[in-house]
């Protein structure tokens, strides 16, 4: 874990008790380093709620499932939970896969469940992502013969996973303005299931003399090695262009504080709510 902290999450409130235990959702994943980058934010998350249950679920895929972390907190003396997902966005998952995926483990557990948001353009995020774009400038060698591109020269390309939600480019679309400098621009794409695609993107963006593509997206996995390798053939297809690749966000300290701010948005409401 790295990064210096953040505005502090105390202050948030969360309701006194051990009764009151919560799950990070996680989407799953076959990659052993997105599962471990996973895991390490949920150990993070329990590490900034001391005397908090804090159990990690998976949608799919890794184990233990939402159910499993359900049952587990329901052993360690709890009666509600907080399920706080590690999504970027509202989407499919978000409003479809997990509430049922967490409606049948309460009810299986016997546990009252409330969920927070997705992290979206959570302050946290936003940091994160504007450290990652510049790190990756910082690694940029030095131009020989002419001037690094200035703001207005850079266009910064934020690619997404992909969903077929219809709200996906705008959430999207909204994050990337929110991370970018105001002199920057813009624009987006997504590696499956929504327009515009990585491939319109990076054509899109390629009249600029820098591009940066910033893959947003938490944790190792395949969609990251299909940007990593979209931007290897843009780099030869466009060799005038200056092609910047930043890194996914990663399990950084940051990832966790904006979970744990989620969650807290919703812990001191959370009493007594059971499924339907």
């Amino acid at each position: 874990m790295s990064s210096s902290p953040s505005p502090a999450v105390a202050g948030h409130p969360w309701r006194a008790g051990p009764e009151l235990g919560l799950v990070v959702v996680g989407h799953g994943t076959a990659d052993p380093v997105g599962a471990a980058e996973t895991a390490a934010v949920a150990a993070a998350v329990a590490g900034l709620l001391p005397g908090v249950p804090v159990e990690l679920g998976f949608l799919e895929i890794a184990r233990p499932s939402i159910g499993e972390a359900l049952a587990a907190l329901a052993r360690r003396g709890c009666t509600d939970v907080v399920a706080a997902p590690l999504l970027l966005f509202t989407a499919g998952h978000a409003e479809r896969d997990v509430p049922e995926a967490l409606r049948a483990g309460a009810l299986e557990a016997g546990l009252g469940v409330v969920q927070a948001d997705a992290l979206g353009a959570h302050p946290d995020i936003v940091h994160l992502s504007r450290m990652r774009r510049e790190q990756a400038l910082a690694d940029v060698p030095p131009l020989t013969t002419r001037e690094p591109p200035a703001a207005e020269e850079t266009v910064l390309l934020m690619v997404g996973r992909g969903s077929s939600s219809a709200t996906a480019r705008s959430q999207l679309e909204a994050f990337a303005a929110a991370a970018a400098p105001a002199s920057m621009r813009v624009e987006v794409a997504f590696v499956a299931a929504a327009r515009p695609t990585l491939a319109e993107g990076i054509a899109a963006a390629a009249s600029a003399r820098r591009v940066i593509v910033q893959p947003h997206l938490l944790f190792r996995g395949h969609v990251e090695e299909q940007v990593a390798a979209a931007v290897h053939r843009a780099r030869t297809d466009h060799p005038r262009v200056d092609w910047v690749l930043a890194a996914r966000l990663g399990a950084d300290s940051l990832v966790a504080r904006a979970v744990v701010g989620r969650a807290a948005e919703v812990a001191a409401s959370s009493g007594d709510r059971r499924p339907a």
